[in-house]
């Protein structure tokens, strides 16, 4: 049923679908008195919240009015909102088969292109998504966005990869010639004195 309804709509109209399963999900202990009626109520509530939000973000997404917005620490104080059970994957175990159903449609929906570019271009959609993902124990490497494959480093095959050439060394310097011999009969002054070899740019070399 959820691949037609895949088919047929769009990716935030599936996540309110979702969003809306699980809240008929847990309303619905009600009648069972499984889960507490105040329970029901925070659950519900949060629900709610995170899917108005969303839509809200993808609205202004698809318009090209939407601000990043980076988050600031608070210097006023907040007030407590009530407590929801804590823990990775807390609703499972109260509505087992419904959460785990809508946590594969979750999955689905937050792998739709759409649905990626949101989270990639606003950190508001994964810190409005986490909450629902720990809910469901789904783990957060969903929420991340995925690596530009330009930059992305890629491993070199051994077998296909071009063989590199050798740089070609260079040229051995010449030798220097040896020093001048004197004749025999060069006076004494000219045999005492050290014969030097002019090296390039000047510099003498004594022998």
């Amino acid at each position: 049923m959820f691949k037609t309804l895949a088919t047929s709509f769009s990716a935030p109209a599936r996540f309110a679908l979702v969003i809306d399963g699980l809240y008929r999900a847990v309303a619905a202990r009600i009648a069972a008195r499984t889960i507490t009626a105040a329970l029901i109520t925070l659950i519900c509530g949060r629900l709610r919240r995170i899917d108005t939000q969303l839509q809200a973000l993808i609205a202004r997404f698809r318009a090209g009015t939407l601000r990043v917005v980076v988050a600031t620490p608070r210097h006023a104080p907040v007030p407590p909102r009530p407590a929801l059970p804590s823990g990775f994957g807390w609703l499972l175990p109260l509505v087992p088969c419904e959460a785990a159903c809508h946590a594969s449609q979750l999955r689905a929906v937050l792998a739709e292109p759409e649905m990626a570019a949101l989270i990639a271009a606003t950190p508001q959609a994964a810190r409005l998504l986490r909450p629902l993902c720990r809910v469901l124990g789904l783990e957060p490497a969903l929420l991340t966005p995925p690596a530009n494959p330009a930059t992305a480093a890629s491993p070199v095959n051994p077998a296909t990869a071009a063989p590199r050439t050798a740089r070609p060394r260079a040229a051995p310097a010449p030798a220097l010639p040896p020093p001048p011999q004197l004749p025999p009969n060069a006076p004494a002054w000219l045999r005492e004195r050290r014969p030097s070899i002019v090296l390039p740019f000047g510099r003498k070399k004594p022998a």
